[in-house]
């Protein structure tokens, strides 16, 4: 990634935003990430990944309408 000791992490551009996999795709994960996201929008140039640790994860989250909340923030 370039970065150097001192290096302000304001001043990386980023390009992919990863939120999940098995170990840290827990609903409760998820229900953090969705309130940092929601009303917010990630970048045109960011490609956002989510990825629920289990379908019964999937499922849940869709339930209680965070799935909704990742796809208005563009994930």
């Amino acid at each position: 990634m370039g970065l150097t000791a001192g290096m302000l992490l304001k001043d990386i551009r980023i390009s992919h935003a990863f939120i999940g996999s098995c170990t840290n795709g827990r609903i409760e994960d998820l229900r953090a990430v969705a309130k940092v996201l929601e009303g917010r929008k990630i970048a045109s140039h960011v490609r956002g990944i989510i990825v629920p640790g289990s379908t019964m994860v999937r499922r849940q989250a869709e339930e209680e309408g965070l799935a909704k909340i990742f796809i208005a923030a563009g994930f």
